[in-house]
């Protein structure tokens, strides 16, 4: 599949929303709000530090689900999946083996904008065919899950008023995500990974390096911002928070894995280098050249694929190739 929407990568759009000027605020943000818990009145339940590090609890709570059949074939069952999150819904696919002997490691898998969940349905099956229980989400804005896409200025403009910017929230679905799948009585929650494509593997990374019980990092087609502070406190902060460069060192000791294809014409191959030279061991990166292969996951990255979920997870399978260590 080859994700040709537009993303939150684009460069000018950012040039942009540094050029408005917008006075400062406490960076300690205490919030009430949400839909799936009511915090207690000084709990801390979104945070942004001066060094543009976003926060959320750790402790999230049990996580409610609702679970109806969508569809199966003769390998795999999937579910279509509803659970709460911050001011909202969050909707999605569950694909399980029909068949597993033990625990299941579990992936969440995060499209890249403006994909479905549908969408991103054949990479889901093509991960849980190997043996993973995987749940792909509709991310904000879209499909079933409720919310337009702002732009950086829009949601800018929520940051310095206080209130949570939709790519916050983005990284919280993420986590919660994480939590139903830890939670799940066929995963092993030691094996539960956040994989993502474009966009979703910039926030895969985010929500890894908030939540470090999450286990590993797969980013397909994917790079961060490289962001150089500006002077501007505000702003300096809410684009580092927004960018997975800032957050990539952290996964360590856990595995970060990056797919990357040397075409990629929407984020050039040198930009995925330079976030993964950004990162710290255990990372592997696995380069596809192949010009049937441009933005998002391609069927020429199936060995990486298995290759890395095996690195992961402890997938084991005939097919596994060797990743290179770098």
């Amino acid at each position: 599949m080859q994700i040709k929407k537009n993303h939150v990568y684009v460069l000018a759009a950012i040039a942009l929303v540094l050029l408005a000027g917008v006075i400062a605020y406490p960076y300690l943000i205490k919030e009430k709000a949400g839909e799936e818990k009511q915090p207690e009145k000084d709990e801390v339940v979104w945070l942004v530090d001066t060094e543009g590090y976003l926060y959320y609890p750790l402790d999230r709570g049990d996580i409610p689900f609702n679970r109806q059949n969508y569809s199966q074939t003769e390998k795999l069952s999937i579910s279509r999946i509803a659970y709460p999150s911050r001011k909202g819904s969050v909707y999605g696919l569950l694909v399980l083996p029909n068949y597993a002997d033990d625990y299941l490691p579990g992936v969440v898998l995060l499209p890249g904008a403006g994909v479905s969940k549908e969408s991103e349905l054949g990479l889901a099956m093509k991960i849980s065919e190997l043996g993973a229980a995987v749940l792909v989400l509709d991310q904000r804005g879209v499909g079933e899950t409720d919310g337009i896409l702002p732009s950086l200025e829009e949601d800018y403009s929520s940051f310095v008023k206080a209130e949570e910017p939709y790519q916050h929230l983005m990284v919280y679905d993420a986590l919660r995500g994480y939590d139903l799948l830890h939670s799940a009585p066929f995963v092993d929650p030691n094996r539960v990974i956040i994989a993502g494509e474009s966009l979703g593997g910039r926030i895969a990374i985010i929500a890894a390096a908030i939540d470090r019980n999450i286990n590993g990092v797969l980013a397909i087609s994917s790079a961060g911002f490289d962001f150089k502070d500006k002077g501007d406190k505000n702003m300096d902060a809410f684009i580092k928070s927004l960018d997975s460069d800032h957050y990539i060192s952290q996964i360590t000791p856990r595995k970060l894995v990056m797919i990357h294809s040397m075409n990629d014409t929407t984020i050039p191959v040198v930009s995925a280098l330079n976030s993964f030279s950004k990162a710290q061991e255990p990372k592997k990166l696995a380069l596809v050249n192949d010009t049937s292969c441009n933005h998002g996951y391609c069927d020429a990255m199936y060995d990486g694929l298995v290759a890395a979920l095996d690195y992961l997870v402890g997938i084991n399978s005939r097919t596994a190739a060797s990743l290179p260590d770098k």
